[in-house]
């Protein structure tokens, strides 16, 4: 769980890095390969935290819905990326804002109280 905790937070930092570059790629068209560069870290996040909720999932039989949630999140993060042309920014943006919120629920669920509650 230490793990899945780390890399969630990195993740949530990581979001917070998109949208910062995403707000200076709209105004002034710079930091393309910035926000490149944070999209694939987001993929490999993401990627990892699912393989993380899964081991855990697949060792103690319990949570399995947040490994399943986990991957989504990973799955969804290449539906976004794909969506990033100027013709489809608006599905960009929205999908941008499901990740987010995935994301940061996953991240709260793995320091939540319950989850110590599940494994007793």
């Amino acid at each position: 769980m230490l793990l899945a905790r780390a890399v969630a937070s990195v993740t949530v930092s990581a979001l917070g890095l998109l949208f910062t570059s995403a707000g200076v790629l709209v105004q002034d068209g710079t930091s393309l390969d910035f926000h490149s560069s944070a999209a694939i870290a987001l993929h490999v996040l993401t990627g990892v935290l699912a393989l993380a909720l899964g081991w855990r999932a697949w060792a103690t039989r319990r949570g399995r819905w947040a490994a399943v949630v986990a991957l989504v999140l990973f799955g969804a993060t290449f539906a976004q990326a794909s969506l990033g042309g100027s013709a489809t920014l608006a599905f960009h943006i929205g999908v941008a804002l499901v990740l987010t919120v995935l994301c940061t629920w996953l991240a709260a669920w793995t320091f939540s109280k319950s989850l110590y509650e599940e494994i007793e």
